[in-house]
């Protein structure tokens, strides 16, 4: 039987309905122009997925006559889906090949996203001449290749990223000749960062699924920075040799003291020796910073910048505190020596991190307690 639908594309201001056949009359699809009702071949692909056709009346029923495993394949390329599936129902060699290699057919579809008779008659090829005919490496090696790929393209840039491997002018594939699976993280990394392809932290990060990529491109971003600025030899030859993420955040932070050291010493301000104002008094759980030392130190502590604050502190404008329960942070208060008032400014963990819930409320109440006890002293 032949089920036909309607995809009412004048709605969306064409002046042609979209007529599209079934699985058994090869998917054939007609741009349908209403005003003559000239039927046109349409010559490629829709450009969109088919799960749009659920929505109609007898979409379920038009879709459940296409193989279950051809729709399961395609459904991770919307955009070539009708295109990929008209394929297999025009040729049994390229059914057959969405089966085993479903990517050669995508890259042909890449390549002729608006002319399905020669997307068929490149189908038709052996597979390393289809490579050979899109311009890519037609070697056995990049058949292998393509078979240890794990990715499942639900990013437009897995493909673009695979396109610029295959190319032939560089056979970039070729490096990844020892993975056993190549999956996203692993052609994302030598994207960005090709000198960590086959090293040691390469493979690491690339089987560690907990990592986040986010934070992972932010420090290796900066931990070559840093090495760079230190005048390390081949930072990223070093950074190569670790065996995991934990080993790159620990060098990350050497490099960090590293660099702060030296600043320490090269831009020590000329005050750095004059002992801070005792504008709060310390207590057991909120300890005042009182010297410029002790400040660069909670700075490290807490792998943050409270020693900007230095000059506002020792000319009695600002307090910086450090509390270590229920939670390790470091308090930042404004003074207003004019008009005696105290402001909470920040409430900072480790790395700038929110503190939480049970520590702001300890913090608010220190707080309240305190600024009266200094506008007290203020008015007399």
């Amino acid at each position: 039987m032949d089920l036909q639908l309607t995809i009412q594309t004048t709605h969306l201001g064409f002046d042609y309905d979209i007529e599209l056949h079934s699985w058994h009359q090869k998917l054939c699809a007609y741009r349908v122009f209403n005003n003559t009702k000239r039927k046109e071949l349409l010559e490629g692909g829709l450009g969109l997925g088919l799960n749009f056709i659920t929505q109609f009346a007898l979409g379920d029923e038009w879709l459940a006559q296409i193989p279950e495993q051809y729709i399961s394949i395609t459904n991770a390329f919307p955009e070539h889906q009708y295109q990929l599936l008209w394929l297999a129902a025009n040729s049994e060699q390229a059914a057959q090949l969405l089966l085993m290699r479903p990517l050669l057919l995508v890259l042909i579809c890449e390549q002729y996203p608006i002319d399905n008779e020669k997307a068929l008659t490149l189908s038709q090829l052996g597979q390393r001449d289809i490579l050979s005919e899109l311009g890519y490496d037609n070697s056995k090696a990049i058949l292998k290749f393509i078979d240890k790929l794990t990715l499942k393209f639900d990013r437009d840039i897995e493909l673009k990223l695979l396109k610029k491997l295959l190319d032939k002018r560089m056979c970039r594939y070729k490096v990844f000749q020892h993975h056993q699976v190549i999956n996203y993280l692993t052609i994302s990394l030598d994207n960005r960062y090709p000198f960590l392809t086959c090293t040691k932290l390469g493979h690491a990060i690339a089987n560690d699924k907990s990592i986040k990529r986010g934070p992972l491109r932010a420090c290796l971003a900066d931990t070559i920075a840093l090495g760079l600025a230190l005048g390390i030899n081949e930072p990223a030859n070093r950074i190569g040799q670790l065996s995991s993420f934990d080993e790159l955040e620990r060098l990350h932070q050497q490099w960090i003291d590293q660099r702060n050291d030296i600043e320490r010493l090269e831009h020590r301000p000329v005050d750095a020796d004059a002992p801070y104002p005792q504008l709060i008094a310390s207590e057991p759980n909120f300890v005042a910073i009182d010297n410029y030392d002790a400040l660069i130190n909670e700075g490290m502590t807490q792998k943050h910048c409270i020693a900007v604050y230095h000059n506002r502190i020792v000319s009695g404008h600002y307090c910086a505190f450090k509390m270590d329960h229920p939670q390790r942070v470091t308090i930042g208060v404004k003074v207003n020596k004019r008009i005696g008032i105290l402001e909470l400014d920040q409430i900072k963990g480790i790395r700038n991190a929110i503190a939480t819930n049970e520590t702001q409320e300890l913090v608010y109440a220190w707080f309240e307690r305190v600024k009266k006890i200094y506008k007290q002293g203020y008015d007399h």
